[in-house]
């Protein structure tokens, strides 16, 4: 892969990758002075705030000395969107990385990531970050949500196939992948994948070799690791309540599992 000698294929521009197929957007319009040269990454208003001020921000001024983005929220405040506008970094994303313009279809992994297991590691994570879910499941009776599960969700294209190959062969992980019909935003359908990982002898593997990066995820974890389960339907701020509140443990947990069903 040819390199304008700017940009270097790095960690942080793995990273950003994982950031752009996850939850990134280019927008190409050429045409001299009238043109338009957008990159923008839209995340959850309430759940992924930490995560796009946090990490997607310093990811993308390492990768590519991009500052001060434009913010928008949509009038719903469900939510936001970092805007960049850059010529160099968006043609670098659609001519040397491979990345579409527009519409995010038939997406693939750029192969020189794919070469390298270095560079695939914090993809992985970023990509998990945007697009994905850890989550806590009850197995019988119970009802305890205890058992750890790993989600990414894309649209069907290559690049699940790619980073399921990459978390077998590489890290031994067991992953499976399947097709389902999802509806977006209660319209429209399309064929998307899931590749799963479960249990916690390989969720523990994801966190020693690849990591969490996203506050949302990170915080499941910790209270799980507090208090043996993480249950569903609960907010960031649940969360992070019941772990930094001013009460005592035990009044912090009733508070986060009063509403499990």
């Amino acid at each position: 892969m040819s390199l304008p000698s700017k940009f270097h294929l790095s960690p942080d521009v793995a990273a950003e990758t994982g950031i752009h197929i996850g939850d990134g957007g280019l927008s190409i319009k050429r045409g001299g002075p009238h043109g338009h040269y957008q990159y923008e990454v839209t995340g959850h208003a309430l759940e992924d705030q930490l995560y796009l001020i946090g990490t997607v921000m310093p990811t993308i001024s390492a990768a590519y000395d991009l500052q001060r983005p434009g913010f928008y929220i949509n009038p719903e405040q469900t939510w936001i969107s970092l805007r960049y506008q850059s010529k160099a970094v968006a043609l670098f994303k659609h001519e040397t990385l491979g990345l579409p313009n527009g519409r995010k279809q038939n997406l693939s992994i750029p192969e020189a990531f794919r070469s390298d297991a270095h560079l695939m590691r914090p993809l992985a994570r970023e990509l998990l970050a945007t697009d994905g879910l850890l989550g806590f499941y009850h197995a019988g009776r119970k009802r305890v949500h205890k058992y750890p599960r790993i989600q990414i969700k894309l649209k069907m294209c290559p690049a699940m196939e790619q980073l399921a190959s990459f978390l077998r062969n590489d890290l031994g992980f067991r992953v499976s992948c399947r097709s389902i019909l999802g509806i977006h935003e209660g319209r429209n359908t399309s064929l998307q994948q899931v590749l799963q990982i479960n249990g916690s002898e390989d969720v523990d593997t994801w966190r020693r070799e690849i990591g969490f990066s996203n506050p949302s995820h990170i915080s499941r974890m910790m209270v799980f690791e507090l208090y043996g389960e993480c249950p569903p339907r609960t907010s960031i701020v649940d969360r992070l309540s019941t772990l930094s509140g001013p009460f005592s443990g035990f009044d912090r947990q009733q508070s986060l599992f009063c509403g499990r069903i």
